[in-house]
């Protein structure tokens, strides 16, 4: 991904078990825009483009998924350049949302449902009132959100930060790009990447950052830091659909041949 301040890894996958694919290929694939790059009897996957992220959804036996408050995994983030089209578009499709709205200063969003249940944020790329305008006649597949998209976040939430830190930071050498408190709300937003650009502004918590980080063409671990510990975080059971992990492409492990893919189970992330 020349041009990116030499990044060597990036986020490949994000993973789901679920009991079977009903509906999957119809809200993915027509209703948001993104290509089918895996199917086969026991998975399918979907991405807006093949550098970026992709889901996928691995059938196993398990029951629906039933999303808590406090689940581990709370939900991914597509930003978007004009989320106003966005939601029109959805709901001209019958798909139910509600109207965007400036959340503080960290983004102009809202959210909807796949077809399993699990969440999805709608994040416009530019702050309530800095839409880009797009002419969907001149867009690469003439798709109201595929043109526009990227698969941007994985949304995790966390009551230890010193240890989420160490492992996100140490273990798995990502680097904080940009730290959003939301106090009155008790927690705190933390997100991370393997990108090396330089950020607008070297403060982390400057605002001037965010629409900046909102349009990089990766995905970002987000961890919303819950600053009770006495919030108790779960992870889903495991015989109930739910998230099962990230890959990411390590090109560092196996220089110039190519790179390596490696998984991060939820296995891996239960000491955090």
């Amino acid at each position: 991904m020349p041009g990116l301040g030499g990044m060597v890894k990036r986020i490949t996958g994000t993973y789901f078990r679920v009991p079977d694919f009903t509906g999957l290929a119809e809200f993915y694939a027509d209703f948001l825009g993104m290509k089918v790059v895996h199917r086969d009897a026991d998975r399918i996957a979907f991405s807006f483009d093949k550098s970026q992220n992709s889901l996928v959804f691995q059938k196993a036996d398990v029951s629906d998924y039933c999303a808590g408050t406090h689940d581990f995994y709370w939900k991914i983030g597509i930003t978007l350049k004009n989320l106003d089209d966005a939601v029109n578009y959805l709901r001209g499709r019958g798909i139910p949302l509600n109207d965007p709205i400036q959340f503080r200063d960290i983004g102009y969003m809202t959210k909807m449902t796949d077809p399993k249940g699990f969440q999805i944020e709608l994040l416009q790329q530019g702050f309530e009132g800095n839409a880009e305008a797009l002419d969907l006649g001149s867009l690469a597949s003439s798709h109201a959100i595929a043109d526009q998209a990227i698969l941007a976040h994985i949304t995790l939430r966390v009551t230890d930060l010193v240890t989420a830190r160490d492992y996100f930071e140490n273990k798995l050498g990502m680097r904080l790009m940009s730290i959003q408190p939301v106090n009155d709300r008790g927690f705190c937003l933390y997100f991370y990447s393997w990108n090396n650009e330089a950020l607008p502004d070297p403060d982390l918590k400057a605002v001037a950052n965010r629409e900046w980080l909102w349009r990089r063409p990766y995905s970002l671990i987000e961890l919303q830091h819950w600053e009770n510990s006495a919030v108790q975080i779960s992870q889903t059971p495991m015989d109930q659909a739910g998230f099962d992990g990230f890959s990411f492409d390590d090109e560092t492990l196996n220089g110039k041949a190519g790179s390596v893919e490696r998984k991060v189970t939820l296995t891996d992330m239960s000491i955090i």
